[in-house]
């Protein structure tokens, strides 16, 4: 039996050069930092419904799902810098990393500014009534503001999400699980705060985001003032630097096309097809689903870097065995306890809100437990890809995934409903992103192997080697 007893000990001694302690704080506080914005955000949700009602909630979920539709925007940008900033602080190349983070930051902030022009001038231009089937007047009337709301935190968070970029690579992967869990606590705090002050949805919105925000923003400045790179804005901007970073970026970027039509266009579809009240039942089983990502992450999350070291120093037997570990600890810790918890979604979700939620059907909790325990699986494999930069071939497995989900989706709401949108998300998923995973993991280790002990004087040497050298994760 898989237990995690068993795994704590094995990454311990397969991720670690540092003293245990770091890995532990790190594997603590990602759990308990998880745990903690679940339960905020879960505590948060009867506060708004009473507050607000199901239609300005809904509302309020689609639209964050929109800013998920342009995550991409960055150019995979955030992704390529942590890989890249992970190799360079394995190689005590400080200069590099300092230039690195530089560039980026400038890149992002200058990226960030321009959607914010762009929504200013947007929200002025969109019926909200039309576009999300709204017919409550007080919902109507605070759409624009809250959009505008939404959008311009968004766009901050385009350099301001280097802070836990930054923090991964550096193997303090913990500072970024301390901020979070601030700042939910904090959002948690606005919405109580707020609805005893009769705050509107807007006012709801730019709170509880912009405490998040605000996180990653004390972490970041605390991180730059520690390696005293407060001046790096100024002094370590190279063109070829985010050259390389583009280029990488750019197939990092077509995979979160994907990662968007996985988690957010599902809602979007709900609400542009059937209405903003309909988002609702779907949001409340996606949150409580949420809770076994929770624990996957926690021991997910530490390999994205140790694997950009792994690759570095060709320790390709203990990415095998890593990669065993992690697909074992996602079934057993992830899916078969969601699986078992599905079984009692609806009393769960009735107990949660307070009352009974219309449409939250068995097809539709059990289409979103289907989902979701594919997304599980998929995801130690893709976090091996990630960390190794390997993405050219998955990148065409991401763009078919995203235009069949997205097709698919369309085409069964009308008949089917909500689940109706799961179920082609489904379809489109299995197929390309997961199976394509698989086979282009499997294939990258069996070449990356064979050209490891082909380069190799003393093959058996080396792979002894990368069985016993360790490497140090976040």
């Amino acid at each position: 039996m898989i237990s995690f007893k068993s795994l704590i000990p094995k990454l311990r001694a397969k991720l670690a050069t540092r003293p245990p302690r770091a890995i532990a704080m790190f594997f603590i506080t990602s759990l308990a930092a998880r745990g903690l914005g679940i339960l905020c955000q879960m505590m948060q949700v009867p506060i708004v419904m009473k507050a607000l009602g199901t239609e300005a909630f809904g509302l309020w979920m689609a639209m964050m799902s929109l800013t998920y539709l342009v995550t991409f925007a960055d150019f995979g940008m955030g992704i390529g810098v942590q890989n890249r900033l992970a190799e360079a602080f394995a190689h005590n190349a400080r200069e590099e990393a300092r230039a690195l983070l530089g560039s980026a930051l400038l890149f992002l902030s200058a990226v960030g500014s321009v959607l914010a022009v762009v929504c200013w001038v947007a929200v002025s231009h969109v019926n909200f009534a039309t576009l999300f089937n709204l017919t409550g007047a007080d919902t109507i009337a605070a759409a624009p503001a809250a959009a505008l709301a939404v959008g311009l935190i968004f766009c901050a968070g385009f350099p301001l999400g280097l802070a836990q970029r930054l923090a991964f690579a550096r193997q303090e992967g913990w500072t970024y699980n301390l901020s979070q869990a601030v700042g939910n606590v904090v959002a948690l705090g606005v919405v109580v705060f707020g609805v005893h002050r009769h705050w509107g949805l807007a006012a709801l919105v730019a709170g509880t985001q912009g405490a998040i925000m605000g996180g990653n923003a004390v972490l970041l400045l605390a991180q730059l003032a520690q390696l005293r790179w407060l001046s790096v804005w100024r002094f370590h901007f190279r063109f070829s630097l985010l050259r390389e970073l583009l280029s990488l970026g750019a197939h990092f970027g077509a995979q979160q096309i994907l990662t968007t039509v996985l988690f957010a266009l599902p809602q979007v579809v709900i609400s542009t097809c059937l209405g903003a009240a309909a988002v609702t039942p779907y949001n409340l089983l996606q949150r409580f689903y949420n809770i076994f990502a929770i624990v996957q992450n926690a021991f997910m999350l530490p390999l994205w870097p140790a694997y950009s070291k792994a690759k570095a120093k060709r320790e390709f037997a203990w990415m095998r065995q890593a990669l065993r570990h992690s697909v074992m600890a996602t079934v057993g810790f992830s899916i078969l306890p969601m699986i078992l918890a599905a079984c009692f979604a609806h009393q769960i979700v009735l107990l949660w809100v307070g009352h009974d939620v219309p449409d939250v059907t068995y097809s539709l909790i059990w289409l979103l437990c289907a989902w979701n325990s594919l997304a599980f699986l998929q995801q130690p494999f893709s976090f091996l890809l990630t960390g190794v930069s390997e993405v050219h071939r998955t990148t065409l497995y991401s763009v078919a995934s995203a235009i069949l989900s997205t097709t698919l989706m369309y085409l069964l709401v009308r008949p089917l409903g909500a689940p109706g949108v799961m179920l082609g998300l489904i379809l489109g998923y299995l197929p390309f992103n997961l199976i394509g995973n698989i086979l282009e993991t499997r294939r990258y280790l069996s070449m990356a192997v064979a050209a490891s002990l082909a380069s190799s004087p003393d093959p058996e040497k080396e792979t002894s080697a990368s069985v016993a050298t360790p490497v140090s994760s976040a």
